[in-house]
């Protein structure tokens, strides 16, 4: 214990040692790493940040378009702010500078932000300047173009006159007729003519410079005949550009620009004014008005040159601007590098005295190890060696004697330490010994005797083996029979589903109907009291069709095919139109209906059908369980959340409802009418969890606050995604590329038409194939190359175009052709384009084909003002009736309704037409409509016989229907496409229906190309 308590305190004077030379260490690097070095590394940054501040400066004065300028604009940015960010630990560190560095790095920022705005002045007058250059070079071409074609007829004419001035031929008189007319006419028509061509070829020259505007300003050409005025104007341009770098002879530079001004605007109006009168010799009318208007292009010519000047004096300006900032940030660097210098210093001091203080802890540390190393050898040989090593070898030596089994041993027990506790135990172990000696003779009759009752237990384990597996027999038996029973539980649940969304469908047919026909009649002049009667009507109206999507949306979520789609919607308007729908209701409960939705943004990204439902089913619920007061729909920006309230004063709920409140079909109709029970709010908290499904809110669902007769509070919150406009408006950049040349793979001739003639109208050329084989002979290892393009009919009359793609990109493979492939369909779900994508498809364009989504793709080898991009009404139904989902039979009532209640405007897609009739041409379109008259005819006389093919003839008439602009019929044709009816069953009840929707539709069809004809 002693030589525990020795190394104890030697233990206990290294550490003291230890600490103190430790805090003599810290003394010594505090200012070390506390400040010089912190310090060092802040004035590398700010010399870092500084020089990467005057190289973006150089490259910003180098910009020549406005994206480069914004992305060194951004860089210039960073920078500033890591210069500050090192400006802001120098001056926390106290370094001492000759100036403010704050003040000089603000006005190095406000200097480099003149310098970008100064740029960016320079990038828009050489836009103009270029643009006016190219404008003056097309009208100098046409204008040469007409002047020669005038020069050879008035040389035409000298050398007729010239031919007939013989005195001989026509006589003395007639002779000098003619010359006179030759000198004083023909031959000054000719001159001037040549002297305008030589101006006009001066102007052209001048119009390809502007388009140059970096260049430094050269001489100048202005007209023919002013050259020698020349010379002079453009040295004095160039002088001008380069007195502008210095500011104390800026008078000069005005002077000379003053003069520069008053002698180009004089040569300038004396001779494009000589210009304008030779439009007055042109013979032939419409070559003197064309000439005219050209002349009148070329006279911007003063305003082009005021331009180049305009850029000179930005440039020049740019360069002053740059130069002042690469001198500050000299200045900044040199005050920098001086106060480094002295931190150095500083530094370096301290570095000594932190060796000199390390070298006397070095010291210390030798002098406390050398006395521990004296103690350790004394306590090793006092106490380990004498006092532990010797008595553990006699205790080996006893436990070796005691495992052969000699127990005649002896061991030394004297002493108080744990040794003497161990030789001890020994000599207890020695009796323990002979006592086990004596039980060994024991203990082998007692194995005998357990041996033979092991055999027995064996025996009987055996037998019970055998009972357990004939009962686990029956248990599977049992479990076979459950798993039986929970499948037919199943199948019932999903015809239970299917029975819902098909009463559901049925319903809403006649709904729909009933709901459109009271909007017309709400655009009647109706008396007061017929207009409250028809609000309520649509009220109960909207009511029912909510009950129906309920249903609807119940089953689908069961069977996990409802999925939230979310897209840009006006959420002021929805809300309005919310609150107007439910405006009757409240008025005929004696209730007050409010909505508080003033500061929310225009456009939000969101499932606008799931909102307007889950809010009319909350309002409903407020109204009908609120005999008196108010009801409020609150809706605001919260958190980053937008969330919705739906306050009512009514007779809230109690605790014993409020379990069962989110529960579908929960009613007891014994206790009468609770909140909730029913499938409103069961519905409503699972489209909102559906909305919400991926985000990261806290509650996903909706919530309630209530209390017993004062009223209650349901609520939700979705997230916040603004866009400043839908996204059926967001219009895709039209490159201009060379004419490209396409293989397109669709057996429906319309459809076909329409994408040769959308890509004629794009420039582009393209080979039909009408079948799978007509492609493999069109597409093969030596035409490949040929083509540029594919569009591919995902079902073909002979097969499915993904296996043709198979085939297509083998072909590639081998002659090592790379190109698009876009599939080309009118069915598109929302796994599909993943789907399309994965099997090798490079896009995925829809039916009926949209012009933007072509041009989106391909390019245009037109100019693009070709195509009109303005009609935004246009485009957004195009864009709605291409995104239609596997929802249409939700959507589409049934023919029947649709002839008798809908007008031509909506048996059309007039947007469709319209685009149509602009890429295609209005006979096209009539080629078309009498091209789709013909084979739909052929569909429908083919869906009649016994043998037919429903699915296919319903696909290739849903395709050449959408094409056609025949939205309704398309839609039908859609349903019916993936509907369970047999043949018969098609033919007994859905034919006629179809066939007069088909009707209605060429009647609306032929009435719009009849107006267009007009």
């Amino acid at each position: 214990m002693l030589a525990f308590g020795l190394l104890a305190l030697l233990l206990l004077l290294l550490v003291s040692l230890g600490s103190v030379s430790l805090r003599w260490v810290q003394q010594a690097d505090k200012y070390l790493y506390n400040r010089a070095l912190p310090a060092s590394e802040a004035a590398s940054e700010l010399a870092l940040s500084s020089s990467a501040l005057a190289e973006n400066a150089g490259l910003l004065g180098q910009t020549e378009d406005e994206a480069q300028r914004q992305f060194v604009g951004r860089k210039l940015s960073i920078e500033s702010a890591t210069m500050l960010s090192a400006i802001k630990v120098l001056k926390a560190l106290e370094v001492n500078f000759d100036l403010s560095l704050e003040q000089s790095a603000s006005e190095i920022i406000g200097d480099t932000s003149k310098l970008g705005e100064q740029v960016g002045q320079r990038i828009q007058v050489a836009y103009s300047l270029k643009k006016q250059g190219r404008e003056l070079v097309n009208a100098a071409n046409r204008s040469t173009e007409l002047l020669l074609a005038e020069l050879a007829i008035v040389d035409s004419a000298i050398l007729s006159k010239l031919s007939l001035a013989y005195p001989d031929a026509v006589g003395t008189e007639k002779t000098a007729q003619l010359l006179d007319t030759l000198i004083e006419q023909d031959l000054d028509t000719q001159e001037r003519l040549n002297r305008a061509l030589k101006i006009v070829h001066n102007i052209a020259l001048m119009g390809q410079m502007f388009q140059s505007p970096e260049l430094e300003p050269g001489s100048y050409p202005l007209l023919g005949d002013i050259g020698s005025q020349v010379t002079p104007v453009a040295t004095l341009v160039g002088e001008s550009a380069k007195v502008a770098r210095s500011q104390s002879e800026s008078a000069e530079v005005k002077s000379g620009m003053t003069h520069l001004d008053k002698s180009i605007g004089n040569s300038q109006t004396r001779y494009l004014t000589s210009l304008t009168s030779l439009t007055h010799i042109i013979r032939d009318p419409d070559r003197a008005n064309t000439l005219a208007k050209q002349f009148a292009i070329l006279q911007t010519l003063p305003s082009s040159l005021s331009l180049q000047k305009e850029y000179a004096q930005y440039h020049s300006a740019q360069e002053l601007q740059l130069q002042i900032i690469t001198d500050k940030l000299d200045v900044l660097n040199k005050v920098v590098a001086n106060a480094m210098q002295l931190q150095r210093i500083e530094a370096d001091n301290a570095r000594n005295n932190y060796l000199k203080q390390l070298s006397w802890a070095k010291l210390g540390l030798w002098t406390t190890g050398l006395l521990m190393f004296l103690l350790i050898f004394v306590v090793v040989y006092k106490v380990i060696y004498r006092g532990i090593a010797l008595k553990l070898d006699a205790a080996t030596k006893a436990l070796a004697q005691l495992s052969l089994g000699n127990t005649a041993v002896t061991i030394d027990t004297q002493g108080d330490d744990e040794l003497a506790a161990m030789a001890s135990a020994i000599k207890a172990f020695r009796q323990k010994t002979d006592h086990n000696q004596k039980l060994q003779a024991e203990l082998r009759e007692t194995a005998a005797e357990l041996f033979e009752h092991k055999q027995a237990l064996e025996a009987k384990v055996e037998e019970r083996t055998l009972e357990l597996a004939e009962a686990n027999i029956k248990l599977d038996r049992e479990a076979k029979g459950h798993v039986l029973a929970r499948d037919m539980a199943e199948q019932a649940n999903q015809a239970k589903s299917l029975f819902l969304a098909t009463m559901s469908h049925e319903i809403r047919t006649p709904l729909n109907g009933l709901l459109g026909t009271l909007t017309l009649l709400g655009h009647a002049k109706l008396p007061p009291a017929q207009q409250q009667l028809l609000a309520l009507s649509q009220y109960s109206g909207t009511l029912l069709q909510t009950v129906l999507n309920d249903i609807l949306d119940f089953s689908r979520l069961e069977q996990r095919k409802l999925a939230n789609e979310p897209r840009a919607v006006d959420i002021n308007e929805l809300l309005e139109q919310v609150v107007a729908i439910m405006l009757a209701g409240a008025g005929l409960a004696g209730l007050t209906l409010r909505s508080h939705h003033s500061n929310l943004p225009k456009w939000i990204y969101i499932d606008g059908p799931k909102l307007r439902q889950v809010l009319l089913n909350l309002l409903g619920n407020a109204i009908k369980f609120t005999p008196q007061g108010q009801v409020d729909l609150i809706a605001e920006v919260k958190g980053g959340l937008l969330q919705f309230k739906v306050q009512d004063t009514g007779v809230g709920i109690d605790s014993n409802a409020m379990k069962k409140l989110f529960k579908a079909y929960s009613n007891d109709p014994s206790k009468g009418r609770d909140r909730g029970t029913g499938l409103g709010l069961a519905i409503s908290k699972q489209l909102v969890e559906l909305m919400n499904s991926g985000s990261d809110i806290e509650t996903r669902g909706v919530w309630v606050t209530s209390e017993e007769g004062k009223g209650s509070c349901f609520g939700f919150s979705l997230p916040l995604v603004v866009c400043d406009r839908p996204d059926f408006e967001l219009q895709q950049q039209v490159a201009h590329t060379q004419s490209k040349h396409l293989l397109v793979i669709e057996d429906n001739k319309i459809n076909a038409m329409v994408a040769q003639g959308f890509l004629a109208h794009l420039g582009h050329t393209s080979v039909l194939a009408k079948s799978c084989e007509a492609a493999r002979k069109a597409y093969t290892v030596q035409s490949a190359t040929q083509f540029d393009a594919i569009m591919l009919d995902i079902q073909l009359g002979d097969g499915s175009g993904i296996e043709l793609l198979e085939d297509l990109q083998e072909v590639n493979e081998q002659t090592g052709h790379q190109l698009d492939i876009a599939a080309f369909t009118a069915q598109l779900q929302a796994d599909d384009m993943e789907n399309y994508q994965a099997k090798g498809f490079n896009l995925v364009l829809m039916k009926p084909l949209d012009m933007q989504a072509l041009s989106a793709w391909l390019g245009s080898a037109e100019p693009l003002a070709d195509i009109d991009t303005s009609d935004e009404t246009a485009l957004s139904q195009s864009t709605a009736l291409s995104q239609q989902t596997a929802e249409d039979e939700v959507l589409i009532e049934r023919s029947g309704s649709i002839v008798k209640n809908s007008t031509d405007a909506e048996l059309l897609d007039e947007a469709q037409l319209s685009q149509d009739l602009t890429y295609l041409g209005l006979d096209t379109v009539i080629e078309l409509a009498r091209i789709y008259q013909q084979t739909s005819e052929v569909h429908l006389e083919g869906l009649l016989k016994p043998d037919a093919d429903m699915k296919h003839i319903l696909h290739a008439l849903k395709g050449s229907s959408s094409n056609m602009g025949l939205g309704p019929l398309s839609a039908r044709c859609k349903v019916l496409e993936k509907s369970d009816l047999t043949q018969s069953e098609y033919q007994a009840v859905e034919h006629e229906s179809l066939k007069a929707l088909w009707q209605a539709s060429l009647v609306a069809l032929r009435g719009w190309i009849a107006l267009k004809q007009e």
